[in-house]
């Protein structure tokens, strides 16, 4: 579908994570999107800091969600944060989208692994609620670092999605503290080959920070994957 210029309303927020919030809103009609797409949102207010009134969004929600547009983000300290965290229902701005989208074929029988870095699960969260009903010919593996127990969102919806589909495997992993069910460590080439030792027949999905990014292309090209099978994007203003 063709991006182009949509009137959001606001609904309401959930805290999720520490620090961590959806924001619910009233989904556009005839606004069309795949799992994976982004938006971009705009919200003028005073005094807005060196980034502006307009950030990127991943749409974390699924495509079959035909009430709610859902967007996941990390509170940080900044003007445009602080104006969203204060929106009031109904509150009505504008947006552009639907933009992006990895090329997921789902008739190439190729195996998928997705490398994610905290906020980056979110465009794999609306993938994997598509797919979690589907009959799938290949195998995916999420591998989704996060620094903290507190700062995970999504574990009990991601597992449920495991348990009712036999191809996809799930793994977070927490860099800064140990907890049982949860690996130890960052993502790195180790940890690659304990899950997909035959990793050369994967395609390979990477959304994150540009440093992330940068990390794992690097990683990558180190063990031998090739470029045609590695997609990546890294969201302005992550």
């Amino acid at each position: 579908m063709k991006a182009k210029k949509y009137e959001l309303k606001f609904i309401k927020k959930e805290k999720i994570g520490k620090d961590t919030y959806e924001f619910y809103f009233k989904r556009p009609p005839k606004f069309k999107f795949k799992s994976g797409q982004y938006l971009k949102i705009f919200l003028p207010h005073e005094k807005s800091d060196t980034r502006g009134t307009s950030r990127y969004f991943t749409i974390s929600s699924s495509p079959s969600d035909l009430f709610f547009l859902v967007v996941t983000t990390k509170v940080v300290k900044s003007s445009f944060k602080k104006k969203l965290l204060s929106l009031k229902s109904g509150d009505r701005f504008n947006s552009f989208g639907p933009i992006g989208y990895f090329d997921f074929d789902l008739k190439n029988k190729r195996s998928k692994l997705f490398l994610a870095g905290g906020i980056g699960i979110t465009p794999y969260y609306s993938i994997l609620n598509t797919l979690e009903n589907k009959k799938l010919s290949f195998e995916i593996l999420l591998l989704v670092s996060f620094s903290n127990r507190d700062d995970v969102i999504y574990f009990n919806q991601l597992k449920k999605i495991e348990l009712n589909n036999s191809k996809i495997k799930i793994i977070y992993t927490l860099t800064k503290e140990k907890v049982n069910g949860f690996e130890n460590g960052r993502i790195d080439k180790e940890m690659i080959l304990k899950y997909r030792p035959d990793y050369k027949r994967s395609e390979f999905f990477i959304v994150g920070s540009v440093a992330f990014e940068e990390n794992f292309l690097t990683i990558l090209k180190e063990i031998g994957v090739k470029e045609k099978n590695i997609f990546s994007e890294n969201f302005p203003g992550y």
